[in-house]
């Protein structure tokens, strides 16, 4: 009967965070045997839709969790590559993926400043404006990219805490680009839960050059 009342709204649940996978069909079982193991947690009987649904979104998430970590980076299934074991290999990772949530013009500049190791004098003269400019944009561009390694950071780690938030990186089919860290900043401006936690990332330090 549980499966019966519940097994339509437990499936679009489990379909919305996992899309059509095979795993789907086992999330779905592992929902109602987990619902009839707990069944006499439930002391309302006229919740019981929403108690399903809600094991439904936990076993969901735990799928997800276990098997694949993360939708961002360019796809891959985990926040970092498998070699990043020390702090030093972590942080250059983020900052260069965080490099992708800028505009063209500001990974132009980086490129120029840290990869062709360029210094003010010559970034005047190849991006054609004055020093006074260089130092106003690298001062941006340094706020900027603090800004996207944190809604990376927030991206990676706490998708899974947000319904909102996890929406949101679905829905970017794995690529980081400035409109999903905008998207991501302004929600968390927005979301209590997201913005207690983007405040804890280590921003500064990771977005200075």
């Amino acid at each position: 009967m549980l499966y019966i009342d519940c097994e339509r709204d437990v499936r679009n649940v489990v379909l919305r965070r996992l899309g059509a996978q095979a795993a789907s069909d086992d999330v779905v079982q592992e929902t109602f045997l987990r619902a009839s193991v707990h069944i006499e947690q439930l002391h309302d009987v006229h919740k019981l839709e929403a108690w399903v649904r809600a094991i439904a979104k936990n076993e969901s998430y735990k799928y997800l969790r276990q098997h694949q970590r993360s939708f961002i980076v360019g796809g891959s299934c985990d926040a970092y590559p498998p070699k990043a074991d020390c702090k030093e290999n972590e942080l250059q990772y983020a900052l260069t993926t965080s490099r992708k949530g800028l505009s063209g013009r500001d990974q132009q500049f980086l490129h120029l400043y840290l990869d062709q190791e360029l210094n003010r004098e010559e970034l005047s003269e190849r991006l054609d404006i004055s020093m006074s400019n260089v130092y106003k944009l690298g001062q941006r561009i340094e706020v900027r990219l603090a800004q996207s390694c944190a809604a990376l950071k927030l991206a990676t780690s706490h998708q899974f805490s947000c319904e909102v938030l996890f929406q949101l990186i679905r829905a970017s089919k794995g690529e980081y680009s400035p409109l999903i860290r905008k998207r991501i900043t302004h929600h968390a401006n927005k979301c209590t839960t997201c913005g207690g936690a983007i405040k804890k990332t280590p921003a500064s330090r990771l977005g200075s050059f």
